[in-house]
């Protein structure tokens, strides 16, 4: 059987440690209220961008490696030993498929090779997501 003075003094302890929390959660929020202040922005001026830009300019004469893929094959080194002029070599795409613009090794865009005063060029139909970039590299 419990004593009735154990019981008083658990209450008792219950209720001072309720008594503390309830003051300790007072002065949190008196804390924080007192040190939340309004958070003002400066005005935003061309600094950076014209910053960025110049960086932009020392890279605009950088030569970079550009080709167009028409398709690919894989071959013995027997087979390539034994092209000569007139070999045909079979491709992965077909005619009508588009063709690959890759930049650096990687894939930009995509699109048909067309006849420039007897040269050849590539008319862009699509430019790839970024996700697809990614794609291309695995």
């Amino acid at each position: 059987m419990t004593d009735p003075n154990e019981i008083d003094q658990q209450a008792d302890v219950t209720e001072a440690v309720s008594e503390v929390a309830q003051a300790g959660a007072e002065a949190v929020e008196a804390a924080v209220a007192s040190e939340v202040q309004p958070v003002s922005f400066g005005e935003l001026g061309p600094g950076e961008v014209q910053e960025e830009q110049r960086n932009l300019n020392l890279l605009l004469d950088v030569q970079i490696p550009v080709a167009v893929e028409v398709g690919r094959t894989q071959m013995s080194l027997e087979d390539v030993l034994k092209l000569v002029p007139g070999s045909v070599v079979p491709l992965d795409k077909k005619a009508e498929e588009a063709v690959d613009l890759r930049v650096n090794g990687k894939l930009v865009a995509r699109g048909e090779v067309v006849l420039v005063d007897d040269c050849y060029g590539l008319r862009i139909t699509q430019i790839v997501d970024t996700a697809s970039r990614i794609e291309s590299l695995r």
